[in-house]
């Protein structure tokens, strides 16, 4: 084969994988978008309030961690999904910043001794607040997991279903500090 052959080769199988690459991206960006078409927009408003109650008994309120970035994490100890994402989960609650914070916001909240458990059964040193149906109900979450990532002003930077990454949930959590 001649060298330019090879060349036009070479290059033609470039072109191909960006257009592979862009087309796995827009599929992406196309199912996250229909994921979360029913979640909060991401807007200068802020997140619904709550204070819940944490798995210690003590009242947890959003407003108190105004000023940070924050992760709220919805999720099920029934949920599959849930259970394959706690790794990243306690990853990332590892190596957050001063300025970062994640919230995680127990769906089936009406054992909190079940839940308990749970979370010593899994290691979970981050905050798990028991969720209720109307703090459920104000992020209208649908489905588990569900994340909201928060910025220092409180309000919605972006929105997430399904399992996340420790890449991804702590870019979407530095993007919260952004604007």
């Amino acid at each position: 084969m001649r060298l330019t052959g090879l060349r036009e080769l070479t290059r033609r199988r470039g072109v191909s994988t960006l257009l592979h690459v862009a087309a796995l991206l827009a599929a992406w960006l196309a199912v996250g978008a229909y994921q979360t078409r029913r979640h909060l927009p991401s807007s200068q408003t802020p997140a619904p309030a709550f204070e819940l109650v944490d798995l210690d008994g003590q009242r947890v309120s959003l407003a108190q961690f105004r000023g940070r970035r924050v992760l709220v994490h919805f999720f099920a100890t029934w949920c599959g999904v849930c259970k394959l994402e706690l790794p990243s989960l306690r990853s990332l609650h590892d190596g957050l910043a001063n300025d970062a914070v994640l919230l995680a916001v127990v769906q089936d909240s009406d054992d909190a001794e079940a839940v308990r458990r749970f979370a010593r059964e899994h290691e979970l040193r981050y905050p798990i607040l028991l969720g209720s149906d109307a703090v459920i109900a104000a992020y209208r979450v649908g489905a588990y997991p569900t994340n909201y990532y928060l910025r220092p002003d409180g309000s919605i930077s972006s929105s997430s279903v399904g399992l996340s990454t420790k890449l991804g949930m702590s870019t979407r959590l530095a993007l919260a500090g952004l604007w």
